[in-house]
Parts: C-alpha cells; structure tokens; sequence
C-alpha cells in the first residue's frame, strides 16, 4: 500500500493537529498521504494536497476521519474503486465507526501487514424515473428516503416489489435501507435491527396511517419501486442524508442492490453485540 487518500471532516479546534499525527504515522509506514486539496486550505496545513480525481485514481486505500456522515460520504466518492475504508470516529456516535484514533498506528501497522479485518457492506443503487427515461442515478450505504415536502400532508405511495404490487398507504414517507442502515433512519422508524452482514433490503414505512402497514425484510436479489400516487404535494428522494432530489407523482423510483461493495475495516476483535451494546446503551440498569 503506497497511497492513502485522507478524507476529513473540516471541523474542531484539534484538527489540524490530528491530520499532522496522521500524517506523521502514515510517513512512518512510507506510505503517502493524500489530502484533498479544499480540506488543506480550510484546516491552513501547508502539505501536499490532491484533487478528488487524483485521490480515486491513485489511492491504494482510504482514511475516514470523522463521524457516521463521513463515511457515507466518503464510500459515495469512492463508490466504483473497491478499496479498504478505513473509518475513524471523531463524530458522537459513530455507529458505523467503529474504529478508535487511539488505534490508529495499530490499525495502519495491520494494513500495511496484511492483517486488516475487512467487512463487506451492501448498498444501493437507484434510478428515479419519468416513463421510459432515467432523471437520476445515486447509491446508498445507509438508505434512499421518499418523504414529503409539506410538513402537514401525508403521501399516498404504492410499493412493487419485483414487479408485483404490495401495498398502497398514506404515511409521511419509506424508507429503503441496507442492513448497516437498519441501525439509521430505519430504527427510528419502527424498523428492526439486521445485521451488517447479511444482504438484505428492509422497507419501513414512515409514520403509517395504518396500524396494519410494517417494515418488510426482502432478499438482496429484490427490485422496488415507490410510486408517489397524490397529486400536487412535493416529495423529495434523499440518499444517506446527503443528496437531495425532487420527487413527484411523475415520476418512479426503482431500488435495488448495488453490484459494488463498500470495504471497511473493522477491529480485529470486533464483536457485533458489543457494539450494540455500547452504542444503543443495551444492558445498562434496569428502570
């Protein structure tokens, strides 16, 4: 490994101090670190810096530092080089970072040895659809949200699930998420929690005005379609959280897995349950 490209989260007094450390490691390991050419102006470090299109081409693998945001940023970027991700956590939570800045020259040791512990990460991939011609082409690590646009209308939505349709409901929106997004978005909505290794796709409904309407979990070979059936309410798609695209009743929404993974990296003695137990505050007292 001769390249790591350093995505940074511009944010915090102690920043800068900390890409230096990060550059100081990498050098250490004669390995390159490659910032990009924006984030060195904003944190005023005068290293070598890249554009983006350097960085894709050229990186052997990528630092994240930052929190859960960043990384689904970063595996966007990156979204058709399959490299090692390397995440960081300097967010709160930090769920999908699971590794630690007091474990970094440990974790960069391990890369450059071979001994990285990689986990495959489904996601997504959409295209948004008037007739027969593509408007908008995005992936998701996290989820694709159809929701409303007038804080006080719900959305009438029809679901087709392989071509069959499932159901039609007014609720505030779906949620179309992977298993690493199942611990997002989705568990707020009432959905269940799935394991980051499984491939699968889990539909939750956003505030059904249904008893009966429930999150469903489907094969990753499943293709959905969101049909907006209301007429004259505004809708939007959001991808991750980040992209932001206008939705209507003229157009559809098809979802389905994407044929690219996102490679993290994960603790060598990483234990699933232990990470929900730590960040979800599972098995504290009881009230």
């Amino acid at each position: 490994m001769k390249n790591a490209a350093l995505i940074v989260k511009p944010r915090g007094d102690d920043l800068p101090k900390i890409v230096e450390y990060v550059f100081g490691v990498l050098k250490k390991y004669d390995i390159n670190p490659m910032l990009e050419k924006e984030t060195a102006v904003r944190l005023n470090l005068d290293v070598p810096s890249f554009s983006i299109q350097d960085m894709r081409r050229l990186a052997d693998f990528v630092v994240v530092l930052g929190g859960d945001g960043t990384l689904l940023y970063t595996s966007r970027l990156f979204r058709l080089i399959n490299i090692p991700i390397l995440a960081f956590n300097l967010g709160r939570l930090g769920f999908i970072m699971e590794l630690e800045m007091a474990d970094f020259e440990r974790v960069i040791s391990d890369a450059v040895s071979d001994r990285l512990t990689l986990k495959r990460r489904m996601k997504i991939t959409s295209e948004i659809r008037r007739g027969s011609e593509v408007m908008f082409e995005e992936e998701a690590l996290n989820e694709v949200v159809i929701n409303k646009g007038a804080p006080s209308r719900m959305l009438e939505l029809s679901i087709y699930i392989d071509g069959s349709h499932v159901t039609r409901y007014r609720s505030d929106g779906v949620i179309v998420s992977t298993p690493t997004g199942s611990t997002g978005y989705t568990i707020s909505a009432g959905g269940p929690i799935v394991h980051p290794d499984m491939d699968t796709i889990i539909v939750s409904p956003i505030c059904p005005h249904a008893l009966n309407i429930r999150p469903i979990v489907l094969p990753h070979t499943s293709v959905i379609t969101v049909v907006v059936e209301s007429r004259n309410i505004e809708a939007f798609v959001t991808y991750d959280g980040q992209i932001v695209r206008p939705f209507s009743s003229d157009y559809e929404i098809i979802i389905k897995k994407s044929p690219v993974y996102a490679n993290i990296a994960v603790k060598q003695d990483r234990n699933y349950y232990s990470v929900l137990r730590d960040k979800l505050g599972w098995g504290g007292e009881l009230c």
